[in-house]
């Protein structure tokens, strides 16, 4: 397997920097280990839940956006909720 060269967004209008991204090793295997949890069977105990876990900067927030990329946007709806070492639960 390999990384997919990078393509610039084909939106129509300005491109945010920020909102660009880019595949790295890391968010790749990341996205690899997320397709794979969610090919799998599902039970009724679990149904659709995973944990995505790693220090700071180990592209969690990159590969889950870049996995939510593929979701048919008229079957599906996708919120961002963004959470910091900060964040207490009585914040939430």
């Amino acid at each position: 397997m390999s990384i997919d060269k990078w393509k610039p967004p084909s939106s129509k209008g300005t491109i945010q920097f920020s909102q660009i991204l880019v595949n790295t090793l890391d968010s790749f295997r990341a996205k690899k280990l997320i397709d794979y949890v969610f090919s799998q069977n599902k039970n009724t105990l679990c149904s659709n839940a995973a944990l995505l876990l790693g220090v700071a900067g180990s592209a969690k927030t990159s590969s889950i956006l870049m996995f939510a990329e593929q979701f048919d946007k008229d079957k599906m709806l996708f919120k961002r909720i963004n959470f910091s070492s900060a964040t207490q639960p009585r914040q939430f």
